[in-house]
């Protein structure tokens, strides 16, 4: 077992120097305004590895534009996202995904005919770099790449501890499970 040392600035690091615990993303004085209409203004907050933070308040106070700006929707006209300490430049959302940033949404988008381990491997279709025909014939490449992806859906599936799940169709399961088959 590594012991590790405390830095208040970055949490922990270990003998082997690896940060635990450090700020993995910070919010600088986030403003994002609709026309006159001043959705979220100069908000600030830090996010560190391992931590759950949760963003309350009443209907309309900004709670799902700070999400939006987060993972890449909206674009604020003033502050700075940060992302392991660097700014963040302005990305689709597309791309803050492949940073590893994800959000779900109130609705749940997930094919209720189909198992959960299938829902999250249609997930990854985004991430697939074959080509068309090697996939219909499923041969080479594409066979070895869809090897990686259900090990990393694997991975996931033991993550959020759904194993139990992973070949129940969706639509059987309770709205919780859904929400955590859609986060996968």
């Amino acid at each position: 077992m590594n012991q590790a040392t405390e830095n208040s600035a970055v949490g922990y690091t270990t003998e082997d120097g690896r940060k635990i615990g450090g700020t993995v993303m910070e919010m600088k004085n986030i403003t994002l305004r609709f026309g006159g209409v001043i959705a979220i203004e100069n908000i600030s907050f830090d996010i560190h590895e391992g931590e759950i933070r949760a963003i309350i308040g009443p209907n309309g106070a900004g709670k799902s534009s700070m999400l939006n700006v987060i993972s890449g929707f909206y674009h604020p006209q003033e502050g700075e996202v940060w992302f392991h300490g660097k700014k963040r430049p302005v990305m689709k959302p597309y791309q803050v995904a492949e940073q590893g940033i994800a959000r779900t949404f109130q609705n749940i988008a997930l094919f209720k005919g189909m198992s959960t381990l299938d829902n999250m491997m249609t997930g990854r279709l985004t991430k697939v770099k074959t080509n068309m025909l090697d996939q219909a014939i499923w041969w080479g490449k594409a066979t070895k790449e869809e090897e990686e992806h259900r090990e990393k859906v694997e991975e996931i599936i033991d993550f959020l501890e759904i194993q139990a799940i992973r070949k129940t169709p969706v639509g059987r399961l309770p709205y919780g499970m859904q929400k955590r088959v859609e986060l996968g």
